[in-house]
């Protein structure tokens, strides 16, 4: 019977760990602070945000599957450590040990242009790169990032290459494209609002199933006849080992959380769009991922 009324009262035993592999202040960090601020009228407990920078986020990773697998350590994260890491080196675990619980939002890669370029669209892009091949120059984040994989693959699909120019993030990549150092960019979304609604770049595609609400207008690569489905999402997960009624329940209870007033003010403050996906459509959007990511990095391996 006290085994019995222990478990009925997960997860309110005691306060649940929310590991991160980056720093404080980034957009991952952000999120899993909303959590934490509405969390505990909704789980019964409180949601103490843990920062473990490192190794690529290797370390989070690696503490949150040698904790017990209870549902009291979990990790919020872009696929990068879940997914590239391990499939790009030796780790100690694999994209299944890992089950998606709850995806707080999802940022889609765009793909941009400087608004002077010839042809100012997508297929305008792939038309200049099949005439001078590996001659256009391309920009993205750090090398495999959310941002230089969607590129990989569209030039995989299209048998079209690009010379790659990496970068440290957001802000550097528009400067590149605005100083003209290269013809496209590729980055979030939200990086490149300001500079879209001011008209000094001409966002040509995304990286997502369906268009965005930021960019209307803008299609989508599979709408362009690219099968290139790589947004980047910021997703709580527990490891696969924890029983999936824990995974269950911690997944409507922290949808509870965030359908309130106050975290959608709180994401809005932060510029976080609520994506709200649930619990079945998750394990097969993570799935996805894996598929496409693991499909791209197999093509650079064996060329």
């Amino acid at each position: 019977m006290a085994g019995s009324a222990r478990a009925d009262a997960f997860p309110t035993e005691r306060p649940i760990r929310l590991l991160t592999p980056y720093g404080a202040g980034g957009g991952i960090d952000i999120a899993a602070r909303i959590l934490s601020a509405v969390a505990e009228p909704h789980l019964g407990t409180r949601v103490d945000v843990v920062n473990m920078p490192g190794a690529g986020g290797l370390n989070a990773a690696m503490f949150t599957l040698d904790a017990k697998p209870d549902g009291y350590t979990l990790m919020i994260s872009d696929y990068g450590p879940l997914i590239t890491l391990p499939l790009r080196e030796d780790t100690d675990y694999g994209p299944e040990d890992w089950t998606p619980v709850f995806q707080i939002t999802e940022i889609a890669p765009t793909f941009v242009v400087h608004p002077d370029f010839p042809e100012p669209t997508l297929p305008g892009v792939m038309a200049a790169a099949a005439r001078e091949p590996g001659r256009l120059h391309a920009t993205h984040g750090a090398f495999m990032s959310s941002s230089h994989l969607p590129l990989l693959r569209l030039e995989q699909i299209s048998e079209l290459r690009m010379n790659h120019v990496p970068t440290l993030g957001g802000g550097e990549t528009l400067q590149f494209l605005l100083a003209s150092i290269v013809s496209l960019a590729v980055t979030n979304s939200s990086s490149i609002a300001s500079a879209v609604e001011g008209g000094s770049v001409a966002p040509v595609a995304v990286a997502t199933r369906q268009r965005i609400p930021e960019l209307p207008e803008t299609p989508t690569l599979l709408e362009l006849g690219y099968d290139v489905v790589m947004p980047v999402w910021y997703t709580i997960f527990a490891p696969a080992d924890v029983p999936e009624p824990r995974r269950r329940e911690l997944a409507a209870r922290i949808a509870s959380a965030f359908d309130t007033e106050r975290a959608r003010s709180l994401a809005a403050r932060a510029s976080i769009t609520l994506s709200g996906t649930d619990y079945d459509s998750l394990q097969q959007a993570y799935a996805d991922t894996v598929a496409t990511v693991t499909a791209t990095i197999s093509a650079l391996q064996n060329p």
